[in-house]
């Protein structure tokens, strides 16, 4: 029999209208048209939402609720029309059809309201429920009171209780001892009363009680929306759905029940009226809001009173002192708006409907002289949406038109938005802002606001695709984009295609540690084929084979001239596809292929398109390469038509024999450039190196030798050719090359030549000490040094050789730059090392880091912001 009566009140219940209308439980239920929802545990909810962790009620409370289990009290808790009660009622109504937690003998609901009632009456918990369910036997009930883990209680709407919780009141824990309401309701809560009765509980917000476990109603899920439609549009529902998804802002709502069942009949009023659909969420709520306002036959004039005066009890701080208001909250044009509770209680049916009319009533409301930065997002959404003429359109058809300076108010305000939140590092506000303008759809409002304000080009990590929308938006209206900053993003394929119009506009794109499937990468290709990209950054993102094959085809006809692959996992099973790149039209002239395991199969393949393409500069650091792909190298880059002039070859085992064949192709008079650091070299190389160098046609300006063995006779011949007047060079790395104080004499001699161009010199990490660093003191001081970088780092340099040291940095024209990291340097030399940098502003850096230096001298270093220490 009380099966009966739960399924009896399950059919009869009243859901809490919804606008325009709504579903009554019966057809919900008895239609088979109820949509699961979703929760998340409230322990981490922010961050599961976030990511879309949710899990569905059902399978949470089939594991909340278990047989066997006991004293299991769960809260549901979300805001208005999130589904709780209908929920609930769907549980209650599974339980009394025989569906779902047979293991519960009796599942009974406790009024809430009911207890709140009792006032100051005392009345037990047995005599209560024995009244209000009259068709419980007293046998009955007395039996599940006394077995209470085979008892499932369901309080809904605990909200009405919230601040009564606060409340002191005395906890019984005997079902047949009298207490007030509140003390009863307090006591099923905190366990004293029945502690091994399960609960399930719904509230608006969460239940601050220990023993509770709290999970969040965040409505529907991605595949439930889909199925909400599927109920609602039958055969039509994927077509729906997809327009839905186009409504700018509305998508987002759709987890909302209530609001999307109002969505869905918008949608197909409209359609059955050969009407087009929304175009924006704003367009929508004023589609409704024109609708809800026909009802009662009322002229412009009244509509408008009556909008501001929900306007004016949509705020916050609204009193119902205001005669003005209040006169129009008992008019019948506002019960389609509000649920009214006593003469003074009011409650919006939609939390988004009271946002838009709180965003209108600023439009109507002339007082109102500033835009306050307290409200939600959804209100700013609104009023930024409400400023575009077509979307107001409805709503300005019921209360007549917007004030014009009103209009111009926003877009002062949103320009100053705009100039404040682009020029600080706040991403999620930029996303804001984005979209904020998107709903505006004011381009010129967007290309002024932008041109306008110093954009920081922050990292865009964590994007919706509203986020991707609204930033191409943007970009589009402005025209072009300096820099697409997207370090460290995880973008999906739907979303890098949003970012399509953004992409094809920004002149560099950086990805670098990103993460982006094949299908992403392919939406990719096509922006940077037919856009204006000059530079692209991938370093540190691991790239698959065929993604690479797929950048490389779009590679051929974009416009792109640098590209980053630093670090992106690739092999010579890649270099097929980038050679073919490469010599098939590409315009690239940078290529950095850094920290990828090529081998020397891998630049053979590349050898074979660098003798007939437009590169200009490649970095083939630590590839895993040796002197056997050396030869199909410097015959490519020995072709007439190479035009290669930056060669990195670090960090691979080119040795001796290797480099010996590199340096006929800088005898050729293209290379500017050349890295090889720590390559395996020895004094072997020297000879035809120390040749080329001072060759006839040999263009070489910069040249890293640094780590490797080359010692004293194998700098010794490249001192020698730095004195000839052919040399070329201007910037020489030799650090750790096993350097000698003899070595150091004739770099000093080198310098005093009047013939070197070296401005830069770095020859740290050579145990030379004071010795061999004098010759460098003696060099700047001579007139014919022009050196503006000095690096002797770690060459054991003590107190002893600071003041010629001081001397000689006084009396050079040209330096600006001085490296004496890691050397042994103490506390004695610092006042004269400062003085020489206050005395010498030509000196932009003096890098003393890691010498022997207590803190006694840190605050007197801090006095010239030029030295590192």
């Amino acid at each position: 029999m009380h099966k009966n009566a739960l399924r009896d009140s399950v059919l009869t219940s009243a859901l809490s209208t919804s606008l325009l209308g709504g579903q009554s439980v019966r057809e919900v239920i008895q239609k088979g048209h109820y949509t699961p929802l979703s929760v998340c545990a409230n322990e981490d909810s922010i961050h599961r939402v976030k990511r879309g962790d949710w899990e569905a009620l059902e399978d949470v409370i089939s594991r909340e609720f278990p047989p066997g289990s006991e004293g299991r009290r769960l809260v549901l808790y979300g805001g208005a029309g999130m589904g709780k009660t209908t929920a609930v009622e769907k549980i209650i109504w599974d339980w009394a059809t025989g569906i779902h937690l047979q293991h519960y003998a009796l599942l009974i609901r406790v009024p809430v309201l009911e207890l709140l009632t009792l006032e100051g009456k005392a009345e037990s918990l047995q005599s209560m429920l024995g009244r209000m369910y009259a068709h419980i036997s007293a046998e009955t009930l007395t039996l599940a009171l006394q077995r209470p883990q085979c008892l499932l209680l369901v309080l809904d709407g605990l909200e009405e209780s919230q601040k009564l919780l606060c409340t002191p009141s005395t906890l019984i824990c005997d079902p047949h001892q009298e207490a007030t309401g509140l003390a009863l309701l307090l006591s099923l809560l905190e366990g004293s009363l029945l502690p091994e009765a399960s609960m399930l509980i719904t509230s608006r917000e969460q239940v601050k009680i220990e023993s509770l476990r709290c999970f969040e109603v965040v409505g529907f899920s991605q595949t439930q929306r889909r199925t909400f439609f599927q109920h609602f549009f039958g055969e039509q529902s994927e077509r729906r759905l997809c327009q839905v998804e186009q409504t700018l802002g509305v998508y987002e709502q759709c987890f909302h029940p209530a609001f999307c069942w109002t969505l869905c009949n918008v949608f197909k009023a409209r359609f059955e009226a050969k009407n087009d659909p929304p175009e924006t969420l704003t367009h929508l709520l004023s589609i409704i809001t024109h609708t809800l306002l026909e009802k009662p036959k009322m002229n412009a004039e009244q509509t408008r009173e009556i909008v501001f005066a929900l306007g004016k009890l949509a705020n916050p701080v609204y009193s119902t002192s205001d005669s003005r208001s209040v006169l129009h909250l008992h008019h019948p044009g506002v019960s389609d708006f509000l649920l009214a509770k006593g003469d003074a209680t009011f409650t919006f049916l939609s939390p988004i409907m009271q946002e838009f009319l709180l965003a209108a009533s600023f439009y109507l409301d002339q007082s109102v002289q500033e835009i306050s930065d307290k409200h939600s997002d959804l209100y700013y959404t609104f009023l930024a949406g409400l400023s575009d003429s077509i979307q107001r359109k409805p709503l300005e058809d019921s209360v007549g038109s917007f004030d014009e300076s009103r209009i111009s108010e926003f877009s002062h305000w949103m320009m100053g938005l705009v100039s404040r939140v682009l020029s600080d590092r706040d991403q999620a506000k930029h996303f804001r802002v984005f979209q904020l303008l998107h709903h505006a759809r004011n381009p010129s409002l967007v290309k002024e606001s932008i041109s306008k304000c110093k954009w920081l080009h922050v990292s865009y990590t964590s994007m919706q695709e509203a986020d991707c929308a609204a930033l191409s938006y943007a970009v589009s209206c402005v025209g072009e984009m300096e820099h697409m900053n997207l370090y460290r993003a995880e973008l999906t394929d739907e979303q890098v295609q949003r970012l399509m119009p953004a992409l094809r506009l920004s002149k560099r794109i950086s990805l670098s540690q990103s993460r982006l499937s094949l299908a992403a990468i392919t939406h990719l290709s096509a922006a940077l084929a037919d856009g204006q990209t000059i530079a692209l950054d991938f370093s540190y993102s691991r790239l698959e084979r065929e993604s690479v094959k797929t950048l490389s085809h779009a590679l051929t006809s974009s416009k792109l001239q640098s590209i980053n692959l630093s670090r992106c996992s690739l092999t010579a099973a890649d270099c097929e596809a980038m050679a073919e790149m490469l010599s098939g039209g590409s315009g690239l002239r940078v290529l950095d292929l850094c920290g990828n395991n090529l081998e020397d199969q891998g630049l053979v393949q590349l050898s074979g398109a660098l003798e007939n393409c437009k590169l200009q500069e490649i970095n083939l650091d630590h590839c895993s390469l040796t002197a056997t792909s050396m030869s199909a190298l410097s015959s490519a880059l020995n072709s007439d038509f190479s035009e290669l002039n930056m060669l990195n070859l670090s960090r691979n085992a080119v040795m001796d024999d290797g480099m010996e064949l590199i340096s006929q192709v800088m005898r050729k008079g293209r290379l500017k450039i050349l890295r090889v650091f720590s390559c395996g070299l020895t004094d072997s190389c020297c000879s035809s190196l120390a040749a080329a160098i001072q060759s006839e046609h040999c263009c070489l300006t910069e040249l890293d030798l640094s780590v490797n063995d080359l010692g004293q006779s194998g700098a010794m011949q490249i001192c020698e050719a730095l004195m000839t007047p052919n040399c070329t060079l201007e910037i020489l790395q030799m650090e750790r090359c096993e350097l000698t104080e003899e070595v150091f004499g004739a770099l000093g001699m080198v310098l005093m030549s009047g013939v070197s161009r070296l401005i830069s010199l770095s020859v740290g990490v050579n145990d030379v000490g004071d010795g061999g660093a004098k010759h460098m003191w003696q060099a700047l001081r001579h007139k014919s040094c022009k050196l503006h970088h000095l690096d002797l780092e770690m060459l054991s340099l003590t107190d002893a050789c600071v003041e010629e040291l001081c001397d000689s940095v006084a009396a050079s024209s040209y330096l600006s730059t001085l490296i004496l990291k890691n050397n042994k340097m103490t506390d004695s030399s610092v006042p004269r090392l400062v003085k020489l940098m206050l005395d010498h502003p030509q000196m932009t850096e003096l890098n003393l880091k890691y010498n022997d230096f207590s803190e006694d001298v840190f605050e007197l270093m801090e006095t010239c912001p030029n030295i590192i220490y």
